[in-house]
């Protein structure tokens, strides 16, 4: 049978239409849109400043393209409703005014400078800046004017201008492009562009401005009710369009824990994993969840299912994506900034993660920046085998600091060198240190700590909530005081608690949760000058304080609760660990009465689980 030529043209033609592959770019937590909101009043300095945007944008699309850019939240400050912002603004507006009218300035101009830069097209959801910030106190202005924030936002960025339509109204099979009838329906939507569905979702849930709901206040991070069952209705009609052949979902905010952080209020989903909305992820088969909030670099694959958690950094345009689609295939590469300018485009590759669907089951290749967190694996870890340069090895957020090149200054002290991080967190969780002698030590060498010594890591994190915690370590001591082996207090607040800290007290190992609360081991004093093995765990989340168990050289050890009362372990997010001494950490810790280590440190090993006495019981021999 003989297939006519023009038949033939047309199949060839759709078969290299559906091949082709095209690129986006993502870009989370941009950060740099506020100035936007000075546009009205032009101060001197604005005109250059909006150029510079322009010309970064324009690099980025002559050199990197891109048809579109995803963003997952944050790019501004929004702290639109405060007294000292109106003040400055337009003090004869009310907040709910001073918010409409910043947020127009400030998403029109940042719009229009992508516009310029080559970029008409950009996808992005709410952030907690779009929201104002968090946390968002009960019965606040703040929490008020969540309804203002959205308008801000969705008028520009979702609608057409001068009060069009709404820009993403094709509807996904029956189901409509918005979760209409609810607080998201203009900050959250479906839209295909050629084969990828792309489903923005809305994560700031308020039930009521006077209700307390969180931690974080009258919102919380959630996918929920109305918004989730639309989104469930629409992965249907997608799992049944051949022309979809992979789909994306954004928000702000990360689900799978643990994550990296540089300098952010680290906000979760709620719920995690065990979440109705990352299940209806999987059940679904939702190829990549983007988000961003924590201004690091960490990509994480579900251990029930093949769903890809993609958190991204874009400060300031440091640190971009790629993203390249064929109806097979999708590759993304990490570019970080690798130079004061960003128009010069010094920028290099930092990971690439591809996902082969051309066979049932889905392969990945994954590296650097955005290899597979092992969520199994120690975040940190520590062996004192070698130093190097604090130059050598730059950390992520610290790159173009004041004397990056040389050192960063920890409590008044230059630390110029640093203690690589083996465990998953990897390098961007180096150590930096100043005066950790490397000495012969348990195993290999070990390092040796005085009361000028400092060890302290610039990245945030793994404390949580509640969730469960685990350190191990090697110890070597004679002294009496009370000293300090790992520290996790803030490096913000000043209320000395939310922490978990190991200390030796004459001998003794404790757990110190805050300032009023301590637990002891009753066993020997292993401040004899041998080494000795030390490991605490928490075997399930928000587990009591007496619950927290303490092994002695592989043995468990009697507790008892030495100071306050039996409670519920919860923890601050904005911390930094340090080794033997308060490192990063607020000066109110000054008063928690704890003294330098003085001896050898060895083997510091961190997780963000509970371990067991097997594990512990081979850590100790």
């Amino acid at each position: 049978m003989k297939i006519p030529i023009l038949l033939l043209i047309v199949f060839t033609s759709n078969l290299i239409k559906a091949e082709e592959t095209w690129r986006f770019l993502l870009l989370a937590d941009w950060h740099n849109a506020e100035k936007y909101t000075q546009s009205a009043k032009n101060p001197s300095w604005l005109k250059q400043a909006i150029e510079e945007d322009v010309a970064d944008i324009k690099m980025l699309k002559d050199n990197y393209g891109g048809e579109l850019i995803l963003m997952p939240g944050d790019s501004n400050g929004g702290h639109w409703d405060t007294p000292k912002f109106i003040k400055s603004f337009n003090p004869q507006l009310s907040p709910s005014e001073a918010i409409l009218a910043a947020g127009k300035l400030c998403y029109d101009g940042m719009i229009s400078s992508f516009k310029k830069g080559g970029y008409s097209k950009l996808i992005m959801a709410v952030g907690d800046h779009e929201m104002g910030d968090n946390p968002w106190p009960e019965n606040s202005v703040l929490s008020h004017c969540q309804p203002q924030f959205r308008e801000a936002f969705a008028k520009s960025f979702n609608y057409k201008a001068n009060g069009g339509d709404f820009l993403y109204n094709k509807p996904i099979g029956k189901v409509p492009s918005q979760p209409l009838g609810t607080p998201f329906e203009d900050t959250a939507y479906a839209y295909q562009h050629k084969n990828v569905l792309f489903i923005t979702l809305d994560a700031f849930y308020q039930e009521s401005p006077d209700k307390r709901i969180s931690d974080e206040g009258s919102v919380t991070g959630t996918i929920t009710g109305k918004q989730l069952e639309w989104m469930e209705k629409v992965l249907i009609e997608a799992r049944n369009d051949s022309s979809i052949k992979h789909i994306f979902v954004q928000s702000h905010l990360p689900v799978i824990y643990p994550v990296r952080k540089v300098n952010s209020s680290g906000m979760m989903m709620d719920d995690g994993m065990e979440s109705i909305f990352w299940k209806l992820l999987r059940t679904y088969e939702v190829d990549i969840y983007f988000a961003g909030e924590v201004h690091a670099n960490t990509v994480s694959k579900d251990p029930h299912s093949n769903v890809i958690q993609v958190v991204s950094r874009g400060n300031f345009f440091n640190n971009f994506q790629t993203v390249d689609i064929s109806d097979d295939q999708i590759k993304i590469i990490c570019y970080k900034q690798n130079g004061p300018s960003v128009s010069d485009n010094n920028f290099e590759q930092s990971g690439i993660l591809m996902i082969d669907k051309t066979s049932k089951k889905p392969q990945f290749t994954h590296s650097g920046e955005l290899a597979f967190l092992e969520l199994d694996k120690p975040v940190f870890s520590f062996s004192f085998e070698k130093d190097f340069l604090y130059s050598e090895r730059p950390i992520t957020g610290l790159e173009f600091k004041k004397n990056q090149k040389q050192s960063q200054r920890v409590r008044g002290v230059y630390c110029d060198r640093i203690i690589p991080n083996n465990g998953s967190f990897a390098n961007s969780y180096d150590a930096l240190h100043h005066k950790v002698e490397l000495v012969p030590g348990k195993h290999g060498t070990a390092g040796k700590f005085t009361k000028n010594t400092i060890m302290t890591s610039y990245g945030m994190g793994p404390l949580d909530n509640g969730k469960p915690i685990s350190y191990s370590v090697w110890i070597k001591t004679s002294s009496e005081e009370n000293q300090l082996i790992i520290n996790t207090g803030s490096i913000w607040s000043k209320a000395l608690k939310g922490f978990m800290n190991l200390h030796i007290n004459n001998g003794l190992p404790e757990v110190v949760i805050s300032k009023d609360h301590y637990l002891m081991a009753l066993t020997e004093k292993i401040n004899d000058g041998n080494w000795h093995h030390l490991a605490i765990t928490m075997p399930k989340e928000s587990c009591r304080l007496s619950e927290v168990l303490i092994y002695v050289d592989g043995e468990k050890a009697v507790t008892r609760i030495k100071k306050g009362s039996d409670v519920n372990l919860s923890f601050t997010k904005s911390m930094r660990l340090s080794i033997g001494g308060l490192g990063y950490t607020n000066k109110a810790f000054n008063k928690l009465n704890v003294k330098a280590f003085k001896g050898l440190v060895d083997e510091v090993t961190i997780w963000t689980r509970s371990i067991s006495v097997e594990e512990i019981s081979q850590l100790a021999n």
